[in-house]
């Protein structure tokens, strides 16, 4: 198990008392994160992020700010770049937060998501990943104009596997493990995959996945063997 200055360091930025609670319980839960501060109010968050350096900014709404994402988009402009990244946690489903991944800012995730959910996302964030809930990926494809979606046969069929568990939130560690393949061969694949559908990033193969019907949210993928 790792050690307390070897765990993903997260600060959580959220007004509402009995939320923060779940949060710092589920990521107190995980062996591999910490909580190291709480905060309710932008100027806090702000003095936090620059006394603490945490790796991971989990965010909700604050006093002087209700709206999470926007929130999150303020405050990460007054910090340096780089760390920390930022999750932004919203209620309901806001078609203008969907760039939320193409900044700094990182993540999003709906206050309903599971504590799995929620380990996952800080784990992809700390990781150097984007991170968008498949609910979120999944409202947001009908909401992009996409009419011609690349057909998914030029891909093999293992990399069509390493794109189905990308698409799930599964980091290349967690993929290497599933398929029994090393971490340099997931890479390798992620990378066919972006190049033949000439997609930017991993977010964008995730919606990629759901334009196509590749994947379906909520759908079980019974052969997965992740652990919490």
């Amino acid at each position: 198990m790792k050690n307390a200055a070897q765990k993903k360091t997260v600060l959580l930025a959220e007004s509402r008392t009995l939320l923060r609670i779940g949060l710092r319980e589920i990521v107190h839960e995980a062996g591999d994160m910490a909580v190291t501060g709480e905060t309710t109010d932008s100027a806090d968050t702000i003095r936090s992020i620059r006394d603490l350096c945490p790796e991971i900014v989990v965010m909700g709404p604050l006093t002087d700010c209700a709206d999470s994402v926007e929130a999150t988009r303020k405050i990460a402009a007054e910090v340096s770049s780089g760390l920390p990244r930022f999750l932004a946690l919203v209620d309901a489903w806001d078609a203008r937060s969907f760039d939320v991944t193409e900044s700094e800012v990182g993540g999003l995730l709906f206050t309903n998501a599971s504590a799995e959910e929620l380990r996952a996302a800080i784990r992809m964030l700390s990781a150097g990943y984007s991170f968008l809930a498949p609910e979120v990926y999944q409202r947001a494809v009908r909401a992009v104009s996409s009419p011609r979606t690349p057909p998914v046969t030029d891909m093999t069929s293992r990399e069509l596997e390493v794109l189905r568990l990308l698409a799930r939130g599964y980091t290349n560690a967690e993929i290497s493990r599933d398929l029994s393949l090393s971490e340099s061969t997931v890479k390798s694949h992620v990378q066919n995959v972006l190049h033949k559908k000439h997609l930017r990033n991993r977010a964008g193969a995730v919606i990629y996945a759901y334009e196509t019907g590749l994947m379906k949210v909520g759908e079980n993928l019974p052969h997965l063997s992740r652990r919490t």
